[in-house]
């Protein structure tokens, strides 16, 4: 390896390994196993995209709510750096509005406008970074009705991290095909493309909405008789402000992906199966019976404790897949404890912040596992004998990824090859004149790469080097930013809350840090309790389901791993704290009054809804 080659490590492995091997791999993500970014985003901006694209049936472009809405000199106080111009803020779109003064009478003064404008804030819009003002940029609407679909907030759907892509494959769940099409054959609570009627998640928030002229209708109209609340009336408002539903994603305006939605479906089927059940039954028993404003955060918790539990199932297979080279027939849940005092007990807040942190330390391999998955993905089709041999990727990944897993323990009659192919690349990474540079840089993955009595196995020995190379904290934030976004940490809906503590290490003295912790918000239970308190019925009926609380903490563990009064495998809990622990769910059920029993005998100790069910399925304000 040359002292003076200022060759960067990615440009030696595009010599060795060539270019289009090196873009398949100098990545994070594993979008076909993964099926999100794994990056931060925003779980409450999430449901207005997903609206629109099993409405439209493909992704959303650029609309028209910048452009209408643009603020004036004094409506924002600061420009951000870097954009063209300025983006609107609620005292902006509060004065568009009020131009039309035949649908806003009387708010013709400025503290008239400012009146609407905090009502704009309250129930349609929210800021950036979540900060009051009327003079902030506005990052998403609310999902109050389906037409909060028509606002292209935020700008550019890819900032939601495919998460609505992912949303709308996994409900639709279409069994065949690359990409999410619509199908009149297709039977499914969710069909894509299709009437406001036949989709349950648009059909709870589309009240008054009927078909355009034609299915690529923009223009779809709001029947104005429709009796709806001022909510949703001023989301309306906007929306035919802005003249039409936005555009098609343009091919042009991100290459790599199109408009088309992926039809992914994860390798954790067991929880996708649970994510899809809480989605449907919530809908069909209380999505016309929930006022929005408890029905919108139940709906988002519902989407948090399903991403949540995919993204650690799918952990989970994964590090059994790398010890045996085949996924596990079935998902099992990642283990954790619940602080159900909502960290007001000490004692408790600490188990859980330790059963958390131990669930985040075990994704800490997931990187190398994926890019073992990438490398071997990219090469494998170069050979000659496996031409062809690799299964399809789409919709279901699984029997491709233990094909993989063949090739790698070379119980596959040609892994010897695909591992010789490796094996001569890393010798060419290790050639004096034209590997890797001896820089302090890459001196670690240099290491591993000669390693090979650590790691006989040549694509996990590129894995690791790799990884060290594309760089592991960069990979470890991108895992820990996804994960904390599904949890909704901190958020009042969400699954975990967090704290700003210091303490003491013997290297670096006094430090820093944030700990977070499992617990189960006041939406979160009332989105469990009420789901489980309805089961399937005939057609789109829902039935009753009688639930001792005791069910409850069982159902808790076996769908979603979180316990309560056990505790997880591997954790020690004291059966002191393990039985406070669940006195303080039980309080807090009866508080809400989720939870009543006639005496203290555990089996009389039964769970109640706050909302009465629908008897004859979904139905909105224009059918009563």
């Amino acid at each position: 390896m040359s002292e003076g080659d200022d060759r960067s490590a990615k440009q030696v492995l595009e010599d060795v390994l060539t270019r289009a091997v090196v873009e398949k791999i100098w990545m994070v993500n594993y979008p076909d196993l993964i099926p999100f970014t794994l990056q931060s985003f925003e779980i409450g901006s999430v449901l207005p995209a997903t609206l629109y694209m099993f409405r439209r049936g493909h992704r959303r472009g650029a609309g028209k709510f910048f452009e209408t809405f643009a603020p004036r000199d004094g409506e924002l106080k600061s420009k951000k750096a870097g954009t063209k111009k300025a983006e609107p803020s609620v005292t902006s779109v509060a004065r568009v509005l009020v131009e039309e003064s035949e649908r806003f009478e009387g708010f013709e003064s400025e503290s008239a406008r400012q009146v609407l404008a905090d009502l704009l804030l309250c129930y349609c819009v929210e800021n950036q970074k979540h900060e009051p003002g009327r003079y902030q940029p506005l990052i998403r609407p609310f999902p109050t009705h389906y037409m909060a679909s028509w606002f292209d907030l935020p700008i550019r759907v890819t900032h939601l991290r495919d998460v609505p892509e992912s949303l709308v494959a996994i409900l639709a769940s279409q069994d065949k095909g690359e990409t999410v099409q619509s199908d009149d054959r297709q039977k499914s609570w969710f069909p894509v493309g299709s009437d406001f009627q036949d989709n349950i998640l648009l059909r709870v928030l589309s009240p008054g909405m009927k078909l355009g002229h034609s299915h690529d209708d923009l223009h779809e109209p709001f029947l104005e008789d429709t009796a709806i609340g001022v909510d949703q009336l001023l989301t309306v408002r906007i929306a035919q402000k802005c003249g039409g539903a936005p555009e098609k994603l343009s091919q042009r305006s991100h290459r790599s992906k199109g408009s088309d939605i992926p039809n992914r479906h994860p390798v954790a089927k067991e929880a996708v199966r649970v994510f899809e059940a809480d989605f449907r039954l919530l809908l069909l028993a209380y999505g016309s019976q929930v006022p929005r404003q408890s029905l919108i955060p139940m709906l988002e918790s519902c989407i948090a404790l399903g991403l949540t539990n995919i993204f650690l199932s799918t952990a989970r297979m994964l590090l059994n897949w790398e010890r045996s080279g085949t996924l596990p027939q079935q998902s099992v849940p990642c283990p954790m404890f619940v602080d159900a005092s909502s960290g007001t007990d000490r004692d408790l807040r600490s188990l859980a912040e330790d059963s958390l942190d131990g669930a985040y330390r075990q994704l800490g391999r997931l990187p190398v596992i994926l890019m073992a998955l990438r490398i071997a993905e990219a090469i494998a089709p170069n050979l000659r004998q496996l031409k062809g041999e690799l299964p399809p990727v789409r919709p279901d990944p699984s029997d491709r990824i233990n094909m993989i897993g063949e090739l790698l323990t070379e119980r596959h009659e040609h892994g010897e090859k695909l591992l010789d192919r490796v094996f001569e690349s890393i010798e060419g990474l290790l050639n004096n004149d034209s590997g890797l540079p001896a820089t302090s840089g890459n001196d670690d993955a240099i290491a591993i790469l000669e390693n090979d009595s650590a790691i006989p196995n040549p694509v996990w020995r590129l894995a690791e080097a790799v990884t060290h190379l594309v760089g592991e904290k960069q990979q470890g934030e991108g895992w820990q930013k996804c994960f904390y976004s599904c949890l909704m940490v901190g958020a009042s809906n969400g699954l975990a809350i967090e704290r700003r503590t210091r303490f003491r290490t013997e290297r670096n003295g006094k430090q820093s840090g944030v700990l977070r912790s499992i617990v189960l918000t006041n939406a979160m239970l009332d989105f469990l309790i009420h789901r489980y308190l309805r089961k399937n019925g005939k057609k789109e009926r829902t039935v009753e389901n009688t639930l001792s609380y005791s069910d409850f903490l069982k159902v808790l563990r076996e769908n979603y791993g979180l316990y309560v009064d056990h505790a997880p495998p591997g954790q020690d809990i004291s059966r002191e704290l393990l039985l406070r622990n669940r006195r303080c769910l039980e309080n807090r059920l009866r508080d809400l009054g989720l939870l009543v029993g006639v005496n203290d005998a555990e089996s009389m100790k039964r769970l109640r809804p706050r909302f009465k069910a629908s008897e004859g399925g979904v139905c909105h304000a224009d059918d009563k």
